[in-house]
């Protein structure tokens, strides 16, 4: 086996998993439930579950988008 072999099955080794599906989530509560509203100079973000609203949306997998839910809910419960 050549040198530039190994290399290759290192790459393609170390990159196992990172092809996980990204959902754009809401960045405060983590739903995919968004909308896309065009007009005006740019588009905004319209969250269906917490009712954010901006130009800010996250690429997350489905473990990063259930922390965010955990962290949105444990403070809506410290908020009551």
């Amino acid at each position: 086996m050549e040198d530039s072999d190994v290399e290759r099955t290192d790459i393609q080794e170390s990159n196992e998993g990172e092809d996980e599906e990204l959902i754009e989530v809401c960045p405060v509560c983590g739903s995919p439930d968004l909308y896309y509203e065009t007009g005006g100079i740019e588009g905004l973000y319209h969250c269906k579950y917490c009712g954010y609203i901006g130009g800010f949306v996250i690429d997350a997998n489905k473990k990063m988008m259930g922390l965010i839910r955990d962290e949105y809910e444990r403070k809506l419960r410290i908020s009551e």
